[in-house]
């Protein structure tokens, strides 16, 4: 993910100038925006400029990760008690495991989305349905008395030590990991948002099964184990596995199903063996949040939720849109995070 630092301008709309001493307040609110985020990329700069005026020292646009690290950092030394998010999933995933890193885990600070991403899977659940500075004026005047949503997020961690642990909403694995690769390249891209770019990369992809050559290798999928609370549920091949923190995805679609537990306990998890039966009816009916008796009852469809997740698996993963190398282990556990407080409208 690309930044760059913010530049000031007196250019600031009469609406916003009672709120100028935002910051003196107790709220204590800052703003972290992602010019490369693609809604930002077409009106990004009007709002950096009324936001800089509004915030102060408040708006901040880290240039690089290691910088926007060291500004969470100085956040959390003055005790800022609000985070907004100006971007999409990838930045939210970035802001929360920054958070994470410096502020103390008793005393984390709410956080505040405003959808301006590619993907905005985050924001459909717990964030602002407005965005820019009319998301930002609510949240400035109004910010103690607007609703939070309490959640945890997942947290992913590498057992041999290799990486840093990261917190997100939405992690992906096998198939779902080469659907996003493929979404990510430019020529996807160029034509639509990465949400759309992954459906249209998925229909796409089952498209291909119709060729011999490309299905067997979509088909195939690949070697994963899969243990839940200690238990292992998996030993084998895998055409596709997910996991979320979030309670809904865009446009209705939920490809998990309830096994007994409330449904804000734990994360949800789908796994999807090699070699699916009746997949595109299967994909069909997820797609619409629906998830008939013969699924249910399948063996190739397993779906569940788990405090933990160990998850064995050679191949790269994706976190919030983000691809990320399991290690020289290839274990990767996935786990609740600590509790957040998303304010929303």
């Amino acid at each position: 993910m690309l930044w760059r630092r913010a530049r000031r301008t007196p250019d600031v709309p009469s609406g916003l100038r009672d709120n100028r001493n935002i910051n003196d307040t107790a709220v204590r609110l800052a703003l972290i925006h992602n010019p490369r985020s693609r809604r930002n990329r077409r009106d990004g700069k009007k709002f950096a400029r009324q936001a800089s005026q509004l915030l102060g020292d408040g708006f901040l646009v880290p240039s690089s990760h290691d910088e926007m690290q060291e500004m969470v950092a100085e956040l959390a030394r003055r005790d800022v008690r609000v985070i907004a998010v100006n971007g999409g999933d990838g930045t939210v995933s970035d802001v929360m495991t920054a958070i994470a890193r410096t502020y103390p885990a008793d005393a984390l600070p709410d956080i505040a989305i405003f959808p301006s991403g590619n993907t905005n899977l985050i924001a459909q659940d717990l964030g602002f349905s407005r965005r820019g500075t009319e998301a930002l004026q609510q949240l400035a005047r109004n910010s103690e008395i607007l609703p939070r949503t309490r959640r945890r997020p997942l947290k992913v961690s590498w057992p041999d030590g290799g990486h840093e642990t990261r917190l997100g909403m939405f992690q992906g694995s096998s198939g779902y990991a080469r659907a996003i690769a493929i979404a990510h390249s430019p020529h996807v891209l160029r034509y639509a948002p990465h949400n759309l770019a992954v459906a249209a990369t998925l229909i796409g992809a089952f498209g291909s099964l119709l060729w011999r050559r490309q299905r067997e290798t979509w088909l195939a999928g690949d070697e994963l184990t899969l243990e839940t609370d200690g238990v292992t549920v998996v030993d084998g091949r895998s055409f596709m596995f997910l996991s979320t923190a979030l309670l809904k995805l865009n446009l209705g679609s939920w490809p998990f199903w309830n096994t007994g537990k409330a449904k804000d306990v734990g994360l949800h998890y789908l796994h999807v063996a090699d070699h699916p039966e009746r997949l595109l009816q299967a994909t069909w009916a997820l797609l619409r949040g629906r998830a008939p008796a013969w699924i249910r009852e399948s063996t190739t469809y397993t779906s569940g939720r788990a405090q933990s997740i160990l998850l064995t698996c050679k191949g790269d993963f994706v976190l919030d849109g983000e691809c990320f190398s399991p290690g020289s282990s290839h274990r990767v556990l996935l786990s609740e995070g600590p509790e957040f407080g998303f304010i929303h409208d």
